[in-house]
């Protein structure tokens, strides 16, 4: 009796959402133009859940975030209709770079699937295995290789693999919509309701399934919010985090936002309390996650300069092209010869040579620091002298072929201490996107050495990255 009043209050529900418009059944997000149709044809409640994200970009298709996975528009392609809406390998990405983000409410962190996914758990193909997939006793041997051929592989049980095989679910195809599994089943526990349960978890490129052997038989096996655990991982839509709020800056400010679609072109502007507006128009890139981040810096051009509003409050915005405030963020822009500044020397690249820009940045205890942050944000954008840097770009760090999905979108300095009067300057893994080259590491080893040197509490420097060093970067 119990089981059947279950099912049918399923059936209510269902029958409830497919009388209501894709995103109508709960404030948020409505399921996005390109996917609606999909998602209505496919029980997109059931396999998808409810729409997280508007419209995004994520590896250069229009994209949308679910709370169980990711759909990508791949129309472009020109592919069969089958393969023109696509699940994103978002379980993929989650156990590359997750860490320890705890999985769909277990006790499981996607560390712990990324182990159990390392060659060494992987299993032999079974004898005279020729391609494709074959049964076993224990459920479907899948080999880890995308053409399915011969290869270690995984395991798939036979309750997940009649799940994945569903056409109703999958019409595209287990390989296609659920991708190659990434790990063997095993046991987990997960709170549901405040109680625990032991439940089977298997990870694949674009979900990880769960079996609960105390749901209805219908949906003892669901997909993983994996979309929602992506979501805690991502950066969070329409904000600045560069500069942060309340900071005290000075010119040139440099800008990171994480803001709308790649390739659009917003105006930045600067705004200070006086009404003195400083607007400079920034073309947005493709970020780590395929969303749009803007990377820019802004400054007065030398003409300007005498005019230079003395220090107060002032407010830095984003817009779109109709004006709209996209995200804003409170600061305080310092007059350069505000007694807070203090005056910094910066080695940049001119002509293969390294040239030196004095700069007057907000005091602190850490200027030594503060140098490096500087020289990682780049020259200003108006030098007469014609300063580069050798430095990785954000531009040459996302576009890096060899980056990986754990990267992000520019260098930044992991720490930096002085020891006996030696400067250990430890860099994020963005530092390798300068691709090698006896003569570029040799500038770059410049530009930092020397920006460090001007400290009177430095009189060498060793340069690591992610705590290893790297032989190229050395005198």
């Amino acid at each position: 009796m119990r089981t059947r009043y279950i099912a049918t209050w399923f059936i209510m529900v269902a029958v409830i959402l497919a009388l209501l418009p894709p995103g109508a059944a709960r404030a948020g997000p409505a399921v996005a133009e390109p996917f609606r149709t999909y998602y209505e044809a496919h029980q997109g409640i059931r396999v998808l859940g409810y729409p997280l994200t508007g419209l995004v970009e994520a590896d250069g298709y229009a994209a949308q975030y679910f709370e169980k996975g990711r759909l990508e528009d791949h129309r472009s392609d020109l592919v069969a209709a089958d393969w023109a809406i696509m699940y994103g390998r978002l379980a993929a990405e989650l156990i590359e770079r997750g860490g320890n983000t705890v999985v769909n409410n277990t006790t499981l962190s996607y560390a712990t699937l990324k182990r159990h996914h390392a060659p060494t758990y992987r299993r032999a193909p079974p004898e005279n295995f020729v391609a494709g997939v074959v049964e076993t006793e224990a459920g479907v041997f899948v080999p880890y290789d995308p053409e399915l051929r011969p290869a270690y592989g995984f395991v798939v049980p036979y309750s997940f693999w009649d799940y994945i095989t569903r056409i109703d679910l999958f019409p595209g195809g287990w390989l296609h919509d659920v991708g190659l599994p990434m790990t063997d089943a095993f046991q987990v526990k997960a709170y549901k309701n405040g109680v625990v349960r032991e439940l089977t978890i298997q990870a694949f490129e674009r979900t990880v399934l769960t079996n609960d052997p105390r749901n209805p038989p219908d949906w003892r096996i669901e997909r993983g919010n994996i979309g929602a655990d992506a979501m805690r991982l991502l950066p969070p839509l329409n904000t600045i985090e560069i500069p942060a709020p309340g900071a005290r800056v000075a010119l040139p400010l440099h800008v990171l936002a994480r803001v709308r679609q790649p390739g659009e072109q917003l105006p930045v502007t600067l705004r200070w309390e006086d009404g003195t507006k400083l607007i400079r128009t920034s073309t947005v890139l493709q970020g780590e996650d395929g969303r749009g981040v803007l990377i820019d810096c802004l400054d007065l051009s030398p003409d300007y300069l005498p005019r230079h509003p003395w220090t107060q409050a002032a407010q830095l915005e984003i817009s779109d092209a109709r004006g709209a405030i996209l995200a804003k963020q409170p600061i305080a822009v310092l007059h350069p010869d505000d007694p807070d500044t203090r005056e910094i020397k910066l080695y940049w690249v001119v002509s293969s040579s390294l040239k030196t820009e004095r700069r007057r940045i907000s005091k602190t205890s850490a200027l030594d620091v503060a140098a490096i942050h500087e020289l990682l944000l780049g020259p200003g954008v108006y030098n007469s002298v014609g300063f580069t840097t050798m430095l990785p770009t954000p531009e040459q760090v996302l576009s890096f072929p060899g980056r990986t999905a754990d990267w992000g979108p520019r260098v930044i300095l992991r720490s930096l201490r002085v020891v006996d009067g030696i400067a250990l300057a430890d860099f994020s893994k963005e530092l390798r996107a300068y691709g090698g080259g006896s003569l570029r590491a040799s500038l770059i080893h410049g530009q930092i050495t020397r920006t460090l040197l001007q400290f009177p509490q430095v009189r060498d420097v060793r340069i690591t990255i992610e705590g290893e060093r790297d032989l190229a970067l050395e005198p």
